[in-house]
């Protein structure tokens, strides 16, 4: 599936050019290398998780803070630590309707390296990721009488993006980011003993492993001399189907074993945020 964000990647390709044809109002390359602090910001978006070969749709709109430190050394290379937590109640549509409480927590480590330019600074950077998903739906039931369960996403990712950074004559700055998420590791748990409610028993919980899918995200942000910084930011994940693992119960008294996989899914955020460097 084709990440559907024509707007988005135009607005950013925009950018970049306009970053590159801007030296009149450069302030010199000594304002805007990678810089040591802290940033804490506020997030928000709308939410699409799809499950095409099932019908399943799921949408939210979520709200989120983030926390970013950064650490020089050597001039020119950097340490970032970053941590995210977003919430927002998933609308679940495919066996029947239903909303089901949700949060997503997103840690990176990477390392990068200013390289100075004429009129910009490009900052690439390379490092290790790791994000958790929960839905909460263990005890509730569909608008057509399904029983919801609970499921964990888990994946380990290398992200490696690039920013690209220019100064106004107003002493603001204008970075812009880019990043693709290689897939490492994943994980899909559904708590599927949730059956043991609802006339069987015995029922396991499965987990897949997922070893196939990417991410893309990026971002456009203003950055103020008083610290504050604002800008519209996306966010994609496409996941291939993971493996195939046995969910086992009992039903009337006999034992079944059935093959349960996690469909290939898609997911896209699109938001806006607000940051402050202290």
């Amino acid at each position: 599936m084709i990440p559907k964000y024509p707007i988005l990647v135009a607005t950013l390709a925009v950018a970049l050019t306009l970053a590159h044809t801007a030296s009149a109002t450069d302030v010199g390359k000594n304002s805007i290398p990678t810089q040591n602090g802290d940033v804490i910001g506020l997030l928000g978006s709308t939410y699409n998780n799809q499950e095409p070969s099932i019908g399943v749709n799921v949408q939210a709109l979520n709200i989120g803070i983030e926390y970013q430190k950064t650490k020089t050394f050597s001039q020119d290379k950097f340490f970032v630590g970053e941590f995210e937590y977003v919430n927002g109640p998933d609308n679940y549509s495919g066996s029947g309707n239903l909303v089901i409480p949700k949060y997503y927590i997103n840690l990176k480590l990477s390392f990068g390296k200013d390289i100075f330019y004429e009129t910009y600074v490009l900052s690439p950077y390379i490092g290790v990721g790791y994000r958790f998903l929960n839905q909460s739906g263990s005890g509730l039931i569909t608008s057509t009488n399904y029983y919801a369960y609970d499921r964990h996403s888990t994946y380990v990712y290398i992200p490696v993006g690039i920013k690209r950074r220019i100064a106004l004559q107003t002493g603001a700055t204008v970075e812009t980011s880019l990043e693709y998420d290689f897939l490492i590791a994943g994980s899909q748990f559904s708590g599927l003993s949730v059956a043991n409610n609802n006339g069987y028993t015995d029922a396991s919980d499965v987990t897949n492993r997922q070893t196939s899918g990417y991410g893309l995200n990026g971002s456009i942000m203003y950055q103020r001399p008083d610290g504050w910084s604002f800008g519209p930011y996306f966010k994609y994940w496409n996941i291939s189907n993971s493996d195939t693992a046995a969910w086992t119960y009992k039903s009337g008294g006999t034992s079944y074993s059935v093959s349960a996989w996690e469909p290939a899914n898609f997911t896209e955020e699109y938001g806006l945020k607000a940051s402050y460097k202290f």
